[in-house]
């Protein structure tokens, strides 16, 4: 059994500033034919399980607390008993999906730390790598870095 990355799109509704649209989700899943962890949980859990196909989920990891990437991580915990992780940051986005006081929308983030965040961090990685997004197609670092110059 060999470890593998692969992508499942699980289409549905989002929130952003009180506007609703339609947006497709990237979950990803890394593991094997035993077991998987499971990177973020959008919308619905049926097609989350189907693309599990029966295999142990180890966690339900979830990039960041926006609606369209956590909505179906509790109910994916219940199906799986896996546990959810999230960065203690994302509590009041996660608050606002599953309960709590907390933020509304996205207008809670910080365009100037997420693009220091993205300076400081990718550069420095080899070209070839690739990067796996929440929504669309894969890219790499050079593509991306030739999109900004």
């Amino acid at each position: 059994m060999s470890a593998r990355i692969e992508k499942a799109v699980v289409s549905g509704v989002s929130s952003l500033d009180g506007q609703d649209f339609d947006v497709d989700d990237d979950v990803w899943l890394v593991g094997d034919d035993e077991e998987v962890l499971v990177i973020d949980a959008p919308h619905r859990v049926g097609p989350i399980v189907e693309a599990v196909g029966g295999r142990r989920v180890t966690a339900i990891a979830l990039t960041h607390g926006h609606d369209d990437h956590v909505t179906a991580a509790v109910d994916l915990r219940e199906a799986t008993g896996a546990p959810i992780w999230s960065h203690p940051a994302d509590q009041m986005l996660w608050d606002v999906v599953h309960g709590g006081p907390g933020a509304t929308g996205r207008s809670s983030g910080d365009h100037p730390t997420i693009v220091r965040s993205i300076r400081d961090t990718l550069p420095p990685l080899p070209g070839d790598t690739v990067v796996r997004t929440g929504h669309g197609d894969d890219t790499t670092i050079a593509a991306e870095a030739g999109r900004a110059g």
